[in-house]
């Protein structure tokens, strides 16, 4: 009910059709079966990590449809940003040259919202997402983004928690989970390479949950 009020509250807010078009789509009930659900897992790589001052560089994300991957639709998008990289360049590998032909802030979040609509975020860390693409989305449509997503570090933590084991100190990483679900190695810091990494181990950690799970059990506890 809440969603659907804000839904509406930020429909008539926004002047942006982007926008207006995510908020008007169709979402998956929170009752539905967790597998059965249509996921966007998504990374962002960032200057920093202070939306306020900080900027994303790039995103990449791909659809998870059924248990699969859904390789067709994996996106690597380079964002144009003022000023430069600085010190961010030794953590993603992009420069101020690999990002001078990328698309525009507001070009990448009309990207990713469409291919968005109707399915449910995932990411690794997903507060961190959500607070820049709420500082982006307030700048390029006056509204933040409603999408209350998948952690899968949440998701890893609760499953510790039931087992009654508290998580060290790095444990929580995606390529320390990844390695404890024997999964390979990828590069970090990719956007793209990081989300294929993120939906993997999303389908391992949803192998836990029973096939009558509901969506709401997976979604993070704030909006």
């Amino acid at each position: 009910m809440l969603s659907s009020l804000l839904r509406w509250w930020y429909r008539r807010r926004t002047s942006a059709a982007f926008m207006r078009d995510y908020l008007d789509a169709p979402r998956p009930s929170r009752r539905t079966p967790a597998t059965d659900a249509g996921y966007l897992v998504l990374d962002l790589e960032m200057t920093g990590l202070e939306p306020a001052s900080d900027r994303i560089v790039s995103m990449g994300w791909v659809r998870v449809q059924a248990g699969r991957i859904r390789m067709r639709t994996a996106r690597h998008v380079l964002l144009s940003i003022d000023g430069s990289v600085a010190e961010s360049a030794a953590v993603h590998h992009l420069r101020d040259q690999d990002l001078s032909g990328g698309c525009s802030e507001r070009e990448a979040l009309q990207l990713l919202l469409r291919a968005l609509q109707g399915r449910v975020l995932v990411a690794h860390h997903a507060p961190l997402d959500l607070r820049f693409l709420n500082a982006a989305c307030r700048r390029h449509a006056g509204v933040p983004l409603l999408a209350r997503p998948v952690d899968t570090l949440a998701l890893a933590r609760r499953r510790r928690q039931r087992g009654h084991r508290q998580a060290r100190d790095g444990e929580l990483r995606l390529d320390a989970l990844r390695a404890a679900y024997n999964l390979p190695r990828y590069p970090a810091h990719n956007a793209l390479s990081d989300a294929l990494a993120t939906a993997e181990l999303f389908l391992a950690l949803l192998q836990h949950q029973s096939d009558e799970t509901p969506l709401r059990a997976l979604l993070h506890s704030r909006l």
